[in-house]
């Protein structure tokens, strides 16, 4: 068992003993270890797949049993994220979030579900949604409302800079004040200066803070291969944190799904083309096309879940275009992409409003690229 000597009390995870980890006290007298070359001593890694071709060393549907098998029910908050995370854009008009807009989208995802053996989605409000342009009474009011609206109908994970952690911490517990809170906290990238012993010490205080408090349950965003270790660190010690949403390659899932436990989830937050990512280990993706097309971004998570990637592949080839637009030149146009796309294909079932604070509409040329990418989406809405 590890021992959190700074507290005198058991800090116990179930995992292998302190000489193995090598503890060291840290600046805030909180737990340190060093990270490299043991966690394959911790959990065994997962398999991993060949990136084309061939029979898989361990299919995926055999993989996802596994993984359920230790999180311990199929219902659990873990295994819950082994489904499509819909990042919504916020709709807004004359710089002012349109809530009534924004219920209008709630409901279409709530009405046009097409994931397999009746899983929900995740509706989640993150750096898609412009939260950076957001204040926190405005993201509070956001949250309240749309955590009223899904009910039980959907899952909810809230986005949060988390810094300055004050701030964090509050925003946090207003939140668990709602009659129906978030099932999870996406904690985005830090902006501005820091460093991976920064980022550390910081989350493991916020991590801490909420240990043991029910429903709180944190998705790390990671953004810079640089935080691998800093990242599957925190997730192999700390229980709430239940998953990593990989935002940068596909290198990446690979080295994470070889370091976390396998009773964590490693996600794909680089949009629907997931297929590679799926051959590498990870479960579930974040969506930020799904109010434009739910039934082709649904049925892309149905087949790599089950392992068909081969459809999974065919299927995501179709957003190939858009996304290649939305991720590229450092995601310039991830936003004012996709409400680009709603604009051109007149759907009266959602609306996207006018374009977010600093995200301007993209050039012509980017424009009539997005109209032909439409065209091919409009089945699939």
């Amino acid at each position: 068992l590890l021992r959190k000597e700074s507290a005198g009390e058991d800090f116990n995870r179930n995992r292998v003993n302190s000489e193995c980890l090598g503890l060291k006290e840290c600046p805030r007298n909180r737990l340190q270890w060093d990270f490299t070359g043991i966690c394959a001593v911790l959990y065994h890694s997962r398999s991993k797949a060949p990136r084309s071709g061939g029979q898989e060393s361990m299919n995926t549907q055999q993989k996802y049993s596994e993984q359920i098998s230790v999180t311990g029910s199929s219902e659990s908050p873990v295994a819950n994220l082994d489904t499509v995370t819909v990042l919504m854009p916020l709709p807004f008009r004359d710089g002012e979030m349109d809530k009534e807009a924004h219920s209008k989208n709630v409901h279409y995802l709530l009405g046009n579900t097409f994931l397999d053996g009746s899983r929900q989605r995740i509706l989640g409000i993150g750096g898609t949604s412009l939260i950076h342009h957001m204040n926190p009474t405005t993201l509070f009011e956001v949250v309240e409302l749309t955590s009223r609206l899904i009910g039980d109908d959907a899952l909810l994970m809230v986005g949060l800079i988390p810094t300055p952690i004050s701030e964090a911490k509050r925003f946090i517990q207003n939140c668990l004040t709602l009659k129906r809170p978030p099932d999870y906290f996406l904690l985005m990238p830090i902006p501005g200066l820091c460093n991976p012993e920064g980022i550390e010490i910081e989350l493991m205080d916020l991590t801490q803070a909420f240990e043991g408090i029910a429903p709180v349950r944190f998705v790390l965003y990671l953004r810079s291969s640089r935080l691998n270790g800093t990242y599957a660190k925190l997730t192999t010690l700390f229980d709430n944190i239940v998953g990593i949403k990989v935002g940068t390659q596909t290198e990446d899932v690979e080295a994470l799904c070889s370091m976390v436990p396998i009773s964590k989830r490693v996600l794909w937050g680089v949009g629907d083309r997931v297929t590679e990512a799926a051959r590498c280990g990870v479960r579930g993706h974040t969506s930020g096309l799904t109010l434009l097309c739910p039934r082709l971004c649904d049925e892309i998570n149905n087949a790599y879940r089950g392992g068909d990637f081969e459809t999974s592949a065919s299927l995501e080839q179709v957003v190939a275009e858009l996304e290649e637009i939305r991720f590229s030149q450092d995601r310039f146009y991830n936003y004012s992409a996709i409400v680009a796309a709603a604009q051109l294909g007149k759907f009266q079932d959602i609306d996207l409003g006018e374009g977010g604070p600093f995200n301007a509409p993209p050039p012509s040329s980017i424009m009539e690229r997005i109209a032909d990418c439409v065209e091919k989406l409009k089945q699939y809405h």
